[in-house]
C-alpha cells in the first residue's frame, strides 16, 4: 500500500476504531453501575443544494459516553439524493470526538473526522485536530464554548475532475470552532456553531444550526441545516453545499 493509503487507512482506523474508548460501564464500590451511555438515531428527510437542488431521505446515529471529566462522542450520518452519474447528493461522514476537563471552564479536545462523497470536489477527506478549549456560559439553560487547535488533514480528488484527476493533498490545518445552544422551553432546544479548517491547498467554513423539539420521552422532532464553503473546488463546481433535514430522532 502507497504511503497516502497508508495514512487514510490510519486515520479512518482512529476513526471507527478508536470507539474503543467508549469503556465498559463501570461499577461504584457500591456495585451498582455509573456508566453514562446513551445515543440516538434519525430517520427523516433532506433538502440539498449543491450543484442542482434536490430532496430525498436522510439518516444517522450517535454514541455518547459521558464520565467525570471526560465526554466521547461517535456519531455517522448519510445524505442522499441521487440524480445523475455526476451531481446530486451522494455522502457518508464519520466523526469521533474527545473533550477531556482540565478546570471548570478550561478543556483539552481532539477530534478524527473521515468524509466519502460521491459527486463533490473531494471523493476523500480524513482530519484529525486536537487543542484547547474554553467554556464561555455553562448555567442551567444555556451552553457556549469555543476552542483552537491544529491539525492535519488528506484529501483526494475525484477521478473525475477536469484538472487534478485523482490528485491527493496533505495539509497541516489550524481548526478554530464555537458552539453553543439553549434551552428554551422544558421541550424545545435550540443550537449552532461554527468551524473553521484552515490549510494551504483548501480552508472548509462549516455553520449549522438546529431547533429540538421533544415529542415524547425519547421522541424528538429535530430540523436542522448545515452550510459548507470550500475555498478550493473543481472546475465547474459550486463553493457552496447546504443541508436541511427533518427528522424523527428516537433516543436511547
Amino acid at each position: 500500500m502507497s504511503a497516502k493509503g497508508n495514512t487514510v487507512a490510519a486515520m479512518v482506523l482512529f476513526c471507527v476504531g478508536s470507539t474503543g474508548a467508549f469503556s465498559a460501564p463501570q461499577e461504584s464500590d457500591s456495585g451498582r453501575s455509573t456508566s453514562k451511555l446513551s445515543g440516538d438515531a434519525k430517520l427523516g428527510f433532506i433538502f440539498s443544494k449543491t450543484e442542482s437542488t434536490s430532496m430525498s431521505v436522510n439518516s444517522g446515529a450517535t454514541l455518547k459516553y459521558d464520565e467525570a471529566q471526560r465526554k466521547q462522542q461517535l456519531s455517522f450520518a448519510t445524505y442522499y439524493s441521487h440524480q445523475s452519474d455526476d451531481d446530486g447528493t451522494n455522502k457518508y461522514r464519520i466523526i469521533y470526538d474527545i473533550k477531556h476537563s482540565v478546570t471548570d471552564d478550561m478543556f483539552w479536545f481532539s477530534n478524527a473526522k473521515y468524509e466519502h462523497d460521491q459527486f463533490a470536489t473531494y471523493r476523500h477527506q480524513a482530519l484529525i485536530v486536537a487543542g484547547l478549549g474554553k467554556t464561555l456560559i455553562d448555567d442551567e439553560t444555556s451552553k457556549l464554548e469555543m476552542g483552537s487547535g491544529p491539525g492535519f488533514r488528506y484529501s483526494k480528488r475525484q477521478s473525475y475532475d477536469k484538472t487534478r484527476p485523482n490528485e491527493s493533498q496533505d495539509d497541516v490545518i489550524a481548526n478554530a470552532f464555537v458552539n453553543g445552544n439553549t434551552q428554551l422551553t422544558a421541550a424545545m432546544n435550540v443550537g449552532g456553531g461554527l468551524r473553521v479548517d484552515y490549510g494551504d491547498s483548501n480552508t472548509t467554513t462549516t455553520a449549522n444550526a438546529f431547533l429540538k423539539n421533544k415529542l415524547a420521552e425519547k421522541l424528538a422532532l429535530v430540523l436542522d441545516t448545515e452550510y459548507i464553503y470550500n475555498s478550493q473546488v473543481a472546475a465547474g463546481k459550486s463553493h457552496d453545499e447546504i443541508y436541511s433535514t427533518l427528522s424523527l430522532n428516537y433516543a436511547f
